[in-house]
């Protein structure tokens, strides 16, 4: 069904006049019918991958043939037909996938329109749809309104309604909670099994390498491992969400060396190789730290020291990387005060009150963590606290100005001096280069920016090397650090940040939050943070969860406490006999 030979793609920076090569000779075979995944860390050629797969963008070198056609070969007007009748193409921004403002029912209308269907037939086979990805009871409810789950599986929806073959979904659950990615997931399967597509789900988790059929695994633009279950508990990819033990060889005989290995063993820039007379065995070593001698010595005369031992991680092999505490303000100083803040929506079955009373305040200088389940209010809240959305009753209050009852213009102007939000759609002006991004905020405020200190962190969020980019040439996982840098740069008092991490791997990810870290400490900010990523959290955080548009629970995290959060998060069991986890 699908087939990609020695798939290269490079980009050319006019500017700086670099050629960057995000595949560098990538090979893979999908098979009508599979359910595959295609994983791997934030940069690796993911989305670049799936635009050619979709006909979006053509290689610079190799072939890819889908459904019998080779799609390099076509031109823009044959890839944009064969992309209408055969691809189901699924974004990882909503907002990109569906119609905010109309209803669940008429986003799935608007495909079977498109190829003309009678309209009892195209009724009937939406409410087909909307049985399969269990979203019935909301058919008449508008997008906007509805849950980060069900308006994935809507998406879903809207790619299936045109009937495809295929359909490619990039990152689906980034930004959803577990119980909610685990329903994205779970409808993923039926789709396969019930209508037998063939599907691709790309994904940066490490974790998805065991959900589906198969699981290619892509790093520095090249197939690294296929349907590789190391059978690791989930604790090691927080340390190492890349480890393998297993590497894929592509025709030309390249392998990837694991990063373990190659840490292990000490490898620099040579290694040496040899068969055993079985010719069924191969060794690989360091030259510089051991002989060929050696190692048949090792092998013939195997000593205790040497045997290998498997042993499944403990938490306290992970705790030094997630551990890292953050000390709150010693002097309480009110920076947010909210009273019984009652935000909602109307909708087809009545008014929807999304926010129910919520009162709480947040000291300048505190990290607050906010979490809850997808729909819960998480989102809306930020957006009453900057002023996005109108307060239903209640109050807020920051720094003394009252959000409730001031004219729009003055909260803009509010907003723009002393609040930095990025919301879970990047913040960016696509017209305008990353380097101009940054300029932007301060020709509204008619100062200065600090360019040192503006370099400084577009360093730390690992987007410096993309300054002269346009939004659009950047990855899902770029764009994101481009938007974090964007709004760090601007030194404001409070930094509200909903799901910053989503579109990232781990190790990003925690980088990310020691940079919030740093400039709640350094700089005495305030950092508000939303996230389902619960191994994010750190000691010294304040943790409050959201239920039903409600505060459940509200208090400061301590060691004993992450570690029982980590342990539940991730589903990791206990060991009865040492009380270990395991």
């Amino acid at each position: 069904m699908i087939q990609a030979d020695d798939l290269l793609k490079v980009y050319y920076d006019p500017v700086t006049e670099y050629k960057v090569a995000a595949l560098r000779g990538l090979t893979l075979n999908i098979k009508k019918g599979q359910l595959v995944s295609i994983i791997g860390p934030s940069g690796s050629g993911k989305t670049t991958l799936i635009n050619i797969l979709a006909g979006l963008d053509v290689p610079t070198g190799g072939r890819v043939v889908v459904k019998g056609q080779q799609l390099d070969k076509m031109t823009e007007r044959e890839r944009r037909e064969f992309r209408y009748y055969n691809i189901g193409l699924i974004n990882q921004f909503i907002s990109q996938n569906l119609f905010p403002r109309l209803t669940v029912m008429d986003n799935l209308m608007i495909p079977k329109r498109m190829f003309c269907l009678p309209h009892e037939t195209a009724k009937k086979e939406v409410e087909e749809l909307l049985e399969l990805l269990r979203l019935k009871h909301i058919a008449k409810n508008n997008v906007e309104k509805i849950s980060g789950g069900e308006a994935i599986r809507l998406s879903l929806g809207v790619a299936l309604a045109k009937n495809p073959d295929i359909l490619l979904c990039d990152e689906p659950t980034g930004q959803l909670d577990n119980m909610h990615t685990k329903e994205v997931v779970e409808t993923i399967k039926d789709v396969n099994i019930t209508m037998g597509k063939t599907i691709l789900v790309v994904t940066h988790d490490i974790r998805f390498r065991t959900v589906f059929e198969r699981s290619f695994i892509i790093r520095d633009g090249r197939l690294a491992g296929i349907s590789i279950d190391i059978n690791r508990n989930q604790l090691e990819f927080l340390m190492q969400s890349s480890e393998m033990k297993r590497s894929y060889v592509d025709p030309s005989n390249f392998a990837r060396i694991p990063d373990e290995i190659k840490r292990s063993l000490g490898i620099k820039d040579t290694v040496e190789y040899d068969l055993h007379p079985s010719r069924k065995i191969g060794l690989i070593w360091n030259p510089d730290l051991i002989t060929r001698e050696d190692i048949y010595h090792i092998l013939n005369n195997p000593e205790e020291e040497y045997e290998e031992t498997v042993d499944q991680v403990k938490y306290e092999d992970v705790e030094p990387i997630i551990s890292r505490s953050f000390v709150p303000p010693e002097k309480e100083e009110p920076i947010i005060k909210i009273k019984n803040l009652k935000k909602g929506y109307p909708s087809p079955a009545g008014y929807n009150l999304v926010l129910k009373g919520i009162s709480l305040s947040i000291n300048k200088g505190d990290f607050v963590f906010i979490s809850g389940p997808s729909g819960v209010g998480k989102t809306t809240l930020f957006n009453c606290i900057s002023g996005l959305d109108k307060i239903d009753e209640g109050h807020v209050e920051i720094m003394g100005f009252d959000i409730k009852n001031q004219p729009e213009p003055l909260i803009s102007d509010f907003r723009l001096k002393h609040i930095s939000y990025i919301t879970q759609h990047n913040n960016l002006f696509e017209p305008l280069l990353v380097e101009d991004n940054l300029l932007l905020p301060y020709l509204f405020l008619g100062k200065k920016m600090d360019t040192d200190y503006a370099k400084k962190i577009m360093k730390e969020c690992f987007i410096d090397h993309k300054i002269k980019s346009y939004p659009d040439e950047l990855s899902a996982g770029e764009k994101q650090r481009a938007a974090l840098a964007t709004s760090l740069a601007r030194k404001t008092s409070i930094l509200i940040a909903d799901e910053p991490t989503a579109n990232l791997n781990s190790e990003l990810a925690r980088s990310i939050i020691n940079l919030f870290m740093d400039i709640a400490k350094l700089e005495h900010k305030t950092v508000i943070v939303c996230s389902h990523d619960l191994s994010l959290l750190r000691p010294g955080f304040r943790h409050i969860r959201l239920s039903d548009g409600q505060i459940e629970e509200d208090y400061r995290v301590s060691k004993e406490q992450l570690q029982e959060i980590i342990v539940e998060y991730l589903s990791i069991q206990k060991n009865k006999k040492n009380e270990s986890i395991a």
